[in-house]
């Protein structure tokens, strides 16, 4: 290795283990370990302007492992990016901008929210995802690669390897992953738990396949250049050998310097051994070595900007598109209608909406784990997504929902896609964590759940979502609506093309009543009369399948001679209490009543005291007969709401 490569090596260990010692907290073993890699990326291999991070063709980079922090925040100050050295000296400190693990645009250069091992995995498999559908429909002026730095970790969480299976069969070319493959994690080392051959199970995914020694840079970057001359078609996997704590005395190559700060004697000897005589010091030479690349990237910058100036001029209707995918702009979008009282599932009113979206908005791309035809999520006249298609806007995760979580947040961070991912709602358990981090993250997507609640029926208990609802429900910012009609169906679509974050639709299989003063306007959605009785003696709140059951019941108790009034709530939202808040009626002689099929915890938040809901697993049979059996029908209703009256008037 060349001298400036040595010292620009040095100078990358030393600063992220002089943040993690000042933190007093923080993983030190792979930034020392993996900085080769990094090296690797952003001095020889990776495309990017550090004065324009948001550019669109920009190569991206996923430091998978996002518990070696201090690596990126290092690479990134080193390479002209908007990162001080105040930056790195406020490593992991309350408000600043280089967090434990990476958290999306902390800092210029972050493109995704990583620290739950294989999450970042995925992320990028998105990210390749939508770059080979954009470079398919933009030619020259869309081409860049994904780039990851994963860790023995990523590799033994199962969501990595359903990404990657996924990436084998769709020939994803332009995705490299650089396993940083040091045999340790935070109890030792990896032989106590994972013994496989990592390389021959990519091989099996589809993957071309190579090992390095990763302690020397040049062999890495040879090594991914061969690989794109052999098998430009295949995902990249280049496994680095490496060693934990390179340069570390006595920790290196050991577990004790995975989490935990080196210690004062260790920097001192690191320092005295790399030639500095302070804390946070950086060589002028490294800065010079490093400025030689910022200035050869930003050449290259401006020149893609002549052929894209060129490329507009000569491809008019390629560029309005092309605007039209990156604003996030959409023609005016005719929804359907339905007829009052017929019935319909929800699931299907929304796969007719998204049919109708899809038209007019060519940003919309998605698909379903396997159950597009039960969720209602494919696009008519659209193929599907393949290698040979990569036009195609009908996606295929397969049986993968945690994978395709994370893949579709990665299309969603990529930019240029309103992308949604389907499944049943009981199996949203598989990918919370994927749902986590949309919300963290504020990502603009969408999540179809179809199947909700007990009327799913024969299935069973297995099948049907009880607590589901109230568990997306506490994710923060995390938008969950659960419409009762097609009208509905609309205000939450609506909703949600506008929305700044990621939006849950919870819909039924079962038909549903197309009720009468039922809401197609998305300011509404977080409560509103769709029964309005002045002076009521009762309000009934609901959302979804039970707005209009309570509908019915109501007819039953004004037999009565009671005023009921039905309101239904779409969005029963914590972070924005106040529509619902103000429409509960405080008149202490008004009872009060939230009716779901579900477990229904939330709704005491708001001021209403008595909830008819679910506290235990469905059964299996019927839809109509396990209703009766849980005494969710109109009927059963009305006679739990009258006995609800008759105490209140004894």
């Amino acid at each position: 290795m060349k001298d400036l490569q040595v010292e620009t090596l040095q100078q990358i260990r030393i600063l992220s283990a002089e943040m993690v010692q000042k933190a007093n907290s923080g993983h030190p073993g792979l930034p020392l370990g993996a900085a080769p890699l990094a090296y690797s990326l952003f001095h020889d291999l990776m495309k990017y302007n550090p004065d324009d991070a948001t550019w669109f063709d920009r190569d991206r980079f996923v430091l998978s492992a996002g518990h070696g922090s201090a690596l990126i925040y290092t690479m990134l100050y080193l390479y002209g990016y908007e990162v001080s050295m105040d930056d790195l000296e406020k490593f992991r400190q309350l408000g600043s901008k280089t967090p434990g693990h990476p958290e999306y645009w902390c800092l210029p250069g972050v493109e995704t929210a990583t620290g739950p091992l294989g999450a970042g995995f995925s992320n990028a498999v998105g990210m390749a995802i939508a770059e080979k559908q954009l470079s398919s429909r933009f030619e020259s002026i869309c081409s860049h690669r994904t780039w990851v730095l994963a860790s023995d970790g990523d590799m033994m969480e199962g969501i990595s390897s359903e990404a990657a299976s996924l990436a084998g069969h769709l020939k994803l070319g332009k995705m490299v992953v650089l396993y940083d493959s040091n045999s340790i994690s935070i109890e030792g080392s990896t032989n106590l738990a994972f013994s496989e051959d990592v390389g021959g199970k990519f091989k099996s995914f589809g993957w071309y396949v190579d090992q390095v020694d990763g302690s020397n840079p040049d062999k890495i970057t040879q090594a991914v250049k061969e690989a794109f001359a052999v098998d430009s078609a295949s995902p990249k996997l280049i496994i680095c050998r490496t060693r934990i704590g390179q340069d570390a005395g006595d920790k290196e190559g050991k577990a004790a310097a995975h989490g935990a700060p080196l210690g004062e004697d260790i920097l001192a000897m690191m320092r005295k051994k790399y030639g500095f005589t302070s804390k946070f010091e950086v060589k002028p030479e490294v800065k010079k070595h490093t400025a030689t690349r910022i200035e050869q990237l930003k050449n290259d910058y401006q020149q893609w900007n002549h052929k894209f100036d060129a490329w507009k001029k000569e491809n008019p209707g390629k560029y309005k598109l092309f605007k039209q995918m990156l604003n996030k702009n959409h023609a005016q979008i005719e929804f359907p209608n339905w007829e009052t009282g017929s019935k319909e599932a929800t699931r299907k009113s929304s796969g007719k909406i998204l049919n109708v979206i899809k038209d007019a908005m060519p940003s919309l791309i998605g698909g379903s784990a396997d159950l597009a035809p039960s969720n209602k999520t494919s696009f008519d006249g659209c193929k599907s997504f393949s290698a040979e298609e990569p036009q195609g806007r009908n996606l295929h995760f397969g049986i993968r929902e945690h994978a395709m979580g994370g893949i579709v947040n990665g299309m969603a961070l990529h930019g240029g896609f309103y992308p949604f991912g389907a499944t049943f709602l009981v199996f949203s358990d598989y990918m919370r964590a994927a749902l986590r981090l949309s919300s963290l993250m504020k990502t603009r997507n969408l999540w179809i759940f179809t199947h909700d609640s007990i009327f799913v029926g024969e299935d069973g208990p297995t099948h049907q979502p009880v607590e589901h609802i109230d568990a997306l429900r506490l994710i923060p910012g995390l938008k969950v609506i659960r419409p009762a009609d097609g009208n509905e169906c609309v205000a939450a679509y609506k909703y949600a093309l506008n929305h700044q974050g990621p939006v849950v639709l919870i819909l039924s299989r079962q038909g549903l009543l197309q009720l009468t003063n039922s809401s197609r306007e998305p300011k509404n959605i977080f409560g509103y009369p769709v029964l309005a009785e002045p002076n009521p003696n009762l309000q009934l709140f609901a959302s979804g399948s039970e707005v209009a059951m309570a509908v019915q019941a109501s007819e039953e108790l004004k037999k009565h001679d009671y005023k009921v009034q039905v309101v239904s709530v779409p969005c029963l939202d914590l972070a924005e209490p106040e529509v619902l808040k103000g429409l509960v009626n405080r008149d202490s002689n008004v009872v009060k009543v939230a009716i779901e099929a579900g477990t229904a915890g939330l709704w005491g938040n708001f001021g209403i005291e008595n909830i008819i809901g679910i506290r235990k697993f469905g059964e299996s049979g019927p839809g109509s007969e396990i209703a009766e059996h849980f005494g969710f029908t109109p009927g059963q209703i009305s006679q739990k709401l009258l006995a609800l009256l008759k105490n209140k008037a004894n």
